[in-house]
């Protein structure tokens, strides 16, 4: 049995308390185009702890320099049947409030590779059923609620983890 993968997303949020959500590069697909926004990071390197990982991640993926807060979500996704994706734990972290003049930038594409991020939106929680598949927006929510109340959201593929445990 595989270990699972440890993957660390930033909840970014700005003045306005609107979270910076990045697009993944869709061939054929307009630039920011349909329901595929979800928070911006990565896979951990080996022996790295998630929230060092977050901070790389999630500079390399927008361009800001990113301090962690707190953890305010853990998201365990089983292994897929379908494509046979290993098991992953995802570790949400909030960060500081960044200004709301911050420049976002996307990593520059390299000439022979196809970028892996092609946009980026600053939504308000109202507006994540519109941009984000549910699955998504479902963590996301999840996250804002965490970062409100200073609690820490604990999620199995993307809904609430204790329903699993019965």
């Amino acid at each position: 049995m595989p270990s699972p993968r440890i993957r660390a997303l930033a909840l970014i949020l700005n003045g306005d308390g609107k979270a910076l959500l990045v697009s993944p590069y869709r061939k054929g697909a307009a630039p920011g185009a349909g329901r595929n926004f979800q928070l911006p990071g990565g896979t951990a390197w080996e022996d790295e702890p998630a929230w060092e990982a977050m901070v790389r991640e999630g500079k390399r993926a927008t361009g800001l320099a990113l301090t962690p807060v707190r953890l305010v979500l853990t998201d365990f996704t089983p292994r897929d049947q379908h494509t046979y994706a290993p098991p992953a734990i995802d570790f949400v972290y909030q960060t500081l409030t960044v200004p709301d003049d911050a420049t976002v930038r996307l990593p520059h594409p390299d000439s022979r590779y196809v970028p892996e991020l092609a946009a980026y939106k600053w939504l308000a929680q109202h507006d994540l059923h519109t941009h984000c598949t549910t699955y998504q927006a479902h963590r996301i929510t999840a996250a804002l609620y965490a970062a409100r109340t200073g609690g820490c959201a604990e999620l199995h593929a993307g809904r609430p983890a204790y329903a699993h445990a019965a």
